[in-house]
């Protein structure tokens, strides 16, 4: 028999097998993104099961293969997620879509890895504000990937921006204030207490960010324009997205 790997994961994807099998899609702390197949995970009384559902952290046993691991132990771990929230159950959909289109198969990145299941482990906290999480995860993700917005020049004439209000324009990268931004179509609002909370992202002050009171609007605000930035660079729509507008009551562009 093939020496088993022992590793963490996340599970990202899964798709039905066989007559009751699974084929998954992890995020894995040692070895990246990778597949894998778990054998008879779909019967009634599968000893994996627990450790298989969407959006858990497991400790994996894996056996390699060529195209896909075998599955032969996973163990839940960490905060169980809370699938009856159907807020937290979009955000964590949003965190699983952003790092699927982001990590490519089989390249580590154990820093990355840490990021993401220390959010999602905190979104799956019923104490914890998921929203925030997403957003502040949604931001380091843009920074990992060398994608940040533009926070300081107006993206249509360069002009440096001031502290008021103006709109984010997801397929410039910045955001447009004054003469500039009206002038625009699908443009996203963005008050001057959001591009203030976007610059203490940028500067990386997450305690502060966590310790903030978020108004309804301003949350609004902030996740709309990351999610819509992230959507143009990878150039695709995010499903769970267009929930969580449906939830808050607004319209994401689609970009």
């Amino acid at each position: 028999m093939a020496d088993l790997v022992s590793d963490e994961g996340l599970v990202l994807r899964r798709r039905a097998f066989a007559e009751a099998d699974r084929i998954l899609v992890f995020f894995t702390r040692d070895q990246g993104k990778l597949r894998g197949v778990a054998r008879g995970a779909r019967r009634a009384k599968a000893r994996n099961a627990a450790g298989l559902d969407l959006l858990t952290r497991s400790e994996l046993l894996l056996v390699p293969g060529r195209n896909m691991a075998v599955l032969a132990q996973a163990r839940a771990v960490g905060p169980t997620w809370p699938g009856a929230d159907i807020v937290r159950t979009a955000c964590g959909g949003v965190l699983a879509e952003l790092v699927d289109a982001t990590v490519e198969e089989s390249h580590p990145d154990p820093a990355l890895y840490q990021l993401v299941s220390e959010a999602r482990d905190r979104m799956a906290t019923p104490s914890e504000d998921a929203r925030l999480e997403l957003a502040l995860l949604s931001f380091q993700i843009a920074a990992g990937g060398g994608y940040l917005p533009d926070l300081h020049r107006c993206a249509v004439c360069g002009e440096p921006l001031q502290d008021r209000e103006g709109g984010f324009l997801p397929a410039l990268g910045g955001i447009a204030q004054g003469g500039c931004w009206q002038a625009q179509p699908e443009v996203i609002p963005c008050s001057a207490a959001t591009l203030r909370v976007l610059r203490r992202m940028e500067s990386g002050d997450l305690p502060l960010l966590r310790r903030l009171r978020w108004s309804e609007p301003l949350r609004d605000e902030v996740e709309s324009i990351l999610l819509a930035h992230l959507e143009h660079h990878l150039d695709r729509p995010l499903k769970a997205a267009r929930i969580l507008a449906d939830l808050r009551g607004l319209a994401v562009p689609r970009v």
